[in-house]
């Protein structure tokens, strides 16, 4: 189907040139079966792929890669969210997600509610503390929630994120400037979270039903270990309620049109329990594609599989890059 153009799969569980995947541990195992799933769907369509678990290869690329399509999320040094793009931003080679300075705002979740409020999208009052800044109270009052400024995943979020206290915030901030984190310090919202996601879909953009999660932790927290299915507690539901739908979807339009160009994504939210109002987390443009996915599970609602998905983002993201003349799986 895409015999003609030279695919560089890039995961950190993708198969290297020998066959051969980095171990797995149990956090990450169903990252593993995740990027094996779709290195099977791209070697099933596309006739020339190179697979790669070694971000090292976008220093030295094999001859006449047309396409990159990195799932390499994160690596052991500051900012390497953007290096794959920013790389091949330097090579001139088309790749899958978003330009690095979109990248970097969906990792800044400072930036990102920046953004929130210039479209005019509810978001919790916020305030951001870099390692080793004194730590002053915010202007808000509490309970609040705390979290790192910066990554996906829940990565350091758990229920001691929620602080009913200034002393106990503090004590929270103190352990992620002692991981060598920087800080962001949210007005806690005691509601529901509800994620919205989105695809390019050949410039014919598509916001899927919204998905529901819910934790038997306390407040509803979400942790990195329930994400990536180690722990219990998280369950997800689609979202049928077409006026939730609505009033969700509303608020992605305003701020979609802000972070182009991209494949696809996902805007975050909690609808509190207080006022029903859904107010804006966080967005993802590098959001797991696996079958368990939000993604997946919104698209499969509409009746498509999991392949027809990631081949539509794939095929909408060739065209979008000028090297499919045709909206193959145009949703």
């Amino acid at each position: 189907m895409f015999n003609n153009i030279k695919i560089l799969y890039l995961a950190h569980y993708a198969p290297n040139k020998d066959g051969e995947n980095n171990r797995v541990d149990i956090i990450h195992k169903t990252y593993a079966e995740y990027h094996k799933r779709i290195f099977e769907i791209l070697s099933l369509h596309c006739g020339n792929v190179i697979s790669s678990n070694d971000p090292k290869i976008m220093f030295d690329l094999p001859q006449d890669v047309d396409y990159i399509f990195s799932l390499y999320n994160r690596m052991p040094f500051r900012n390497s969210e953007i290096f794959v793009s920013s790389v091949a931003e330097y090579y001139k080679i088309a790749y899958l997600g978003a330009r690095p300075n979109i990248r970097a705002l969906a990792e800044d979740k400072h930036l990102s509610k920046m953004m929130a409020v210039y479209a005019k999208v509810p978001t919790p009052k916020w305030e951001i503390f870099s390692v080793g800044d004194q730590i002053n109270k915010p202007p808000f009052k509490g309970p609040y929630f705390i979290k790192p400024r910066f990554g996906a995943a829940s990565k350091f979020i758990d229920e001691n994120s929620i602080c009913n206290s200034w002393d106990n915030a503090k004590t929270q901030i103190e352990f992620l400037y002692s991981q060598n984190q920087d800080v962001i310090v949210e007005e806690f919202i005691d509601g529901i979270y509800y994620t919205s996601p989105v695809l390019n879909n050949f410039n014919d953009y598509i916001f899927l039903p919204c998905i529901k999660e819910t934790s038997q932790l306390k407040g509803n927290v979400v942790t990195y270990r329930q994400k990536r299915k180690v722990d219990g507690g998280l369950f997800r539901d689609v979202v049928y309620d077409q006026t939730i739908n609505k009033i969700i979807h509303q608020y992605s339009q305003k701020m979609y049109g802000l972070i182009q160009p991209l494949d696809y994504t996902r805007f975050d939210y909690i609808i509190s329990k207080h006022d029903s109002l859904p107010y804006f987390i966080e967005f993802n443009v590098c959001c797991n594609l696996g079958e368990h996915s939000t993604i997946s599970q919104s698209s499969k609602s509409l009746g498509y599989s999991y392949e027809d998905t990631i081949l539509n983002i794939l095929a909408s993201s060739l065209y979008r890059n000028n090297l499919l003349d045709k909206r193959l799986y145009h949703f």
